[in-house]
């Protein structure tokens, strides 16, 4: 092997090392195929749309896909393609990463900065400002999963190049590109008790790390089987998540309306808004039982039942619907 991708240098490095020894892991996941070519989909709006909306703009892209090489000790040690340059009135030339992601990870992204959410990405940065010489990238994310009643939201990160973490980095990658030709096999640096992206579907190679994992997990489940309502279901997960992320989305606005409009009547554009302030008695369930006795309780407290529906896959985290 002659180099490691940029894409891959955040990556497990086992894992990396099987792939470079052309290891043939489990079958790829859809799932995985599908988010690749989601990014490859959103990457050119993205750069249109950091393109008016970053500090500085307007910009121009270019360069895009632009294949960069990073040498270690006169020895090549990395390649990659950028997603694009950036460059304004003023001369100003940024490096661009476009990322589209998920509600989960835009979240976490927006909550934790890159370096944390997705260190991955940070890396990724990093070496391409290495590569061309820059001192500032920035990574633009969308939220691919942003209700259809907006425009995507998309968060900015400026990442200013840090000299001694690429150092770092360097150091490490060119460690482990010596143990891929020298085929010196690394110990499993994670585990899928602690780390989900060790597990199933998302690793292709647990069952060569951790076999008893994963034996433990693909054991068929004493479960009757109806794989009839798999689209069923699986349009029921997609539905709820989108209704959970539009139910989110109404209590933040309404919680900006509330803010604004105080407590008299207000015209904003075609819309009359005025907010009400309404009472609701509620029994203390609590306080009844502390006061009543308990053949007295059986007599007031009705009991209702209803069905709740849960829904996880079988080798991967539970939904929440």
């Amino acid at each position: 092997m002659s180099h490691i991708r940029v894409s891959s240098a955040g990556a497990c490095p086992r894992r990396v090392q099987y792939e470079a020894w052309g290891i043939v892991g489990l079958p790829p996941w859809e799932g995985t195929e599908r988010a690749f070519e989601e990014g490859n989909i959103h990457e050119a709006s993205i750069l249109r749309w950091a393109a008016e909306h970053l500090p500085g703009a307007p910009y121009v892209i270019h360069d895009e896909q632009k294949e960069v090489i990073i040498f270690y000790n006169d020895k090549e040690l990395l390649r990659g393609h950028i997603d694009g340059l950036a460059t304004n009135h003023e001369g100003r030339r940024i490096l661009v990463e476009a990322k589209a992601l998920a509600r989960r990870g835009f979240e976490e992204l927006r909550k934790n900065g890159v370096k944390q959410a997705h260190p991955q990405y940070y890396l990724q940065v990093q070496l391409y400002l290495h590569a061309l010489g820059l001192e500032t990238g920035y990574l633009i994310a969308r939220n691919k999963e942003t209700p259809k009643t907006r425009y995507w939201d998309h968060h900015i990160e400026e990442i200013t190049y840090d000299e001694d973490y690429v150092a770092s980095e360097l150091k490490r990658l060119n460690e482990l590109l010596d143990k891929i030709e020298t085929n010196e096999e690394l110990l499993p640096p994670y585990n899928p008790y602690d780390n989900w992206n060790c597990r199933l579907p998302y690793c292709p190679y647990v069952h060569l790390c951790y076999p008893d994992y994963y034996e433990q997990a693909t054991r068929p489940k004493q479960l009757p089987k109806q794989d009839n309502l798999e689209e069923v279901v699986a349009e029921y997960v997609d539905l709820s998540n989108e209704i959970n992320g539009l139910s989110k989305r109404r209590d933040e606005l309404k919680d900006i309306i509330i803010g604004s409009v105080g407590n008299k009547p207000v015209i904003a554009g075609r819309y009359e808004v005025c907010v009400k302030e309404r009472l609701n008695e509620r029994i203390d369930t609590k306080a009844v039982r502390d006061l009543l006795p308990a053949e007295v309780l059986q007599n007031v407290i009705k009991v209702t039942s209803s069905k709740v529906l849960e829904v996880k896959e079988v080798n991967g985290r539970r939904s929440q619907v």
